[in-house]
């Protein structure tokens, strides 16, 4: 049963990347220069946000995957993350639980996401995950790394579609999510030194 939620999770993210991004030569200078490039984007029926973001790790992708593939302990290191497990499976192919700390007065969003991942072309590895159940309308991403060229870093590499079931408007939501990236990219950083 797992394999088929998974897969049909994985089904449901084709819009999503399927390789790394590709980089600018701005971007490049940026990525160099340690910044996280986020870029915004619309989501499905303008519900909810939508962003792809990615940075540099200084580390080779067999140092950083682990850090993204293992939902069980997001809890330890990602920001926000109150309490993260693998329900049933593993992480890279099963149901992951996580929940996010929201500041009072609202109360905590929790999934429960199917996962499927592994190795992809050139090097790189993806965890992808769509919404099983929790307090979301719809909650797909994906985290991924990848080498990069000249030197032991790598690129990782992160897109979410949620939309909450709260009453947070979508625009404060949307300014939240990009806001917290930074941290969420600095975290995995911190994991993999």
């Amino acid at each position: 049963m797992i394999g088929t939620l998974a897969t049909a999770g994985f089904l449901a993210l084709t819009p999503f990347l399927s390789a790394p991004p590709a980089v600018t030569a701005a971007e490049k200078a940026r990525l160099e220069a340690g910044e996280v490039v986020i870029h915004p984007r619309t989501p499905a029926d303008d519900d909810g946000f939508a962003v792809r973001a990615y940075a540099l790790v200084d580390a080779p992708v067999e140092r950083v995957w682990p850090a993204l593939r293992d939902c069980g302990r997001y809890a330890e290191f990602m920001p926000r993350v109150k309490a993260s497990d693998v329900r049933s499976g593993t992480p890279e192919n099963g149901i992951c639980f996580v929940e996010i700390a929201m500041p009072f007065p609202f109360s905590n969003l929790w999934a429960e996401n199917t996962s499927e991942g592994g190795p992809q072309p050139g090097g790189a590895f993806e965890r992808r995950w769509t919404l099983s159940k929790g307090t979301y309308r719809k909650n797909k991403g994906l985290w991924g790394v990848a080498p990069w060229a000249g030197g032991p870093k790598s690129l990782v590499y992160y897109e979410l579609e949620a939309s909450p079931d709260t009453a947070v408007p979508d625009a404060i939501l949307r300014k939240a999510q990009t806001g917290a990236l930074p941290d969420a990219f600095e975290a995995v950083r911190d994991r993999v030194k």
